[in-house]
């Protein structure tokens, strides 16, 4: 839907379990859509031209997979643009913000590794840390001196149960977003950075809502906060 609607008003029934149309409608203003460009309210006019002859060239669906024959110069292009704008080596582009923390996440860590958490991060990134198998810690949201002390205790004490022999992680990942999308509050990449180059632990940042909304250029959280791209080891955005 777009960003105006019309709700169909209800009424409470005598049991107070059931709810009853009444007739009326209530023009209302939508604030629970994922419509953030305004596509859907007059794609016609927005984005029509480029839509019809996409589908013209390509057609409505690649039937397939993109590791078989489904992946396109189109596709390829799209990735390297990607790539270009956010200063990396390459990029890799899914079909959902949601779908590619849930998946990339269990396919970079697994048994033996750990990966420290902001507290508030995204439900994506709970979830893909949930079934990577991984040893998951927290840290308080955006607090650099208690991420940087869970860090410490989980080198010193390794993964390898109490009172066993010492077994270092196979590696280290921190997670945090560069705009916490519940809170409005934006991550301290630089000190975050800094405290992961100490430790030797990787780097991965979820742009969701900073990138393209942040930094003098729209490069998102390390463009605002002055860090390059290449000290990040993985950026995901949408």
């Amino acid at each position: 839907p777009g960003a105006h609607i019309e709700v169909m008003d209800r009424e409470m029934g005598p049991n107070g379990t059931t709810l009853k149309l009444n007739g009326k409608v209530i023009p209302a203003l939508n604030l629970g859509s994922y419509n953030y460009l305004g596509f859907a309210d007059d794609w016609e006019a927005t984005c029509g031209g480029p839509v019809r002859a996409a589908l013209d060239r390509y057609g409505i669906s690649c039937q397939s997979a993109a590791g078989d024959a489904g992946f396109m110069t189109v596709h390829q292009e799209l990735e390297e643009y990607v790539a270009r704008f956010c200063g990396k080596e390459a990029a890799v582009v899914f079909n959902m913000g949601y779908g590619t923390n849930s998946q990339t996440i269990p396919a970079i860590m697994g048994a033996g590794s750990l990966i420290i958490s902001d507290a508030l991060n995204h439900t994506s990134l709970v979830n893909g840390c949930r079934d990577a198998g991984a040893k998951t810690l927290p840290f308080k949201h955006n607090d650099i001196a208690g991420l940087e002390r869970v860090i410490r205790e989980a080198i010193v004490q390794g993964q390898a149960p109490e009172g066993s022999a010492y077994k270092p992680w196979t590696k280290i990942m921190v997670m945090v977003e560069g705009i916490y999308s519940m809170e409005g509050e934006t991550c301290n990449l630089r000190a975050v950075v800094d405290v992961c180059k100490k430790y030797k632990c990787y780097v991965y940042v979820d742009e969701a809502h900073s990138i393209g909304a942040l930094g003098k250029t729209g490069r998102g959280i390390t463009e605002h906060c002055g860090v390059d791209p290449s000290e990040i080891d993985i950026m995901m955005g949408t």
